[in-house]
């Protein structure tokens, strides 16, 4: 009895250790970190449904299986080039409330962002994309992006990117 004690104390002492260390870790990392807010406006350049199999056609609603491709040149707000999105989608949840991830790449000055989302394919006008890592000037960062359409027929959407960078 006296050695189990004496091991479950080493063992709660280890992860105490671990856990400050991991703890130590994360606030340098943080402390380091520079935080990042971009507004872009992204505006639609090219965008291919493909209707798998079964076929239902353009009118009806997507099935599973379903995907999509497009691409948007990224505007700053006075309406210069700041970059690309280019994104595929595949429909995970067909018919009237149709939904699906797509993975996307943000295609900037200095570095690349990757981000992911699911978005729903009813009309939904917000869509929050998880950015999930970046190259370049980007690397390593971590954040998301809240992209507003500004209206079920309008080609742009705004883009507030919430960035964390190491």
């Amino acid at each position: 009895m006296k050695r189990f004690v004496s091991v479950t104390a080493l063992l709660v002492i280890a992860a105490v250790v671990i856990a400050l260390n991991a703890t130590a870790a994360t606030n340098k990392t943080t402390a380091k970190s520079k935080s990042i807010t971009l507004q872009l406006v992204e505006k639609d350049v090219a965008f291919n449904f493909v209707d798998n199999p079964p076929r239902q056609g353009y009118n009806a609603p997507p099935l599973i299986g379903d995907q999509f491709a497009f691409t948007s040149e990224l505007l700053t707000r006075s309406g210069k080039h700041a970059g690309f999105l280019e994104a595929t989608c595949m429909v995970a949840r067909g018919g009237v409330r149709a939904s699906g991830p797509c993975y996307g790449t943000f295609l900037l000055k200095g570095g690349q962002l990757a981000g992911i989302a699911t978005v729903l394919l009813n009309g939904n006008e917000t869509t929050h994309v998880a950015i999930v890592g970046g190259t370049g000037a980007y690397e390593g960062a971590s954040g998301s992006v809240l992209s507003v359409s500004r209206g079920e027929n309008s080609s742009f959407s705004d883009d507030t990117f919430h960035l964390l960078i190491p």
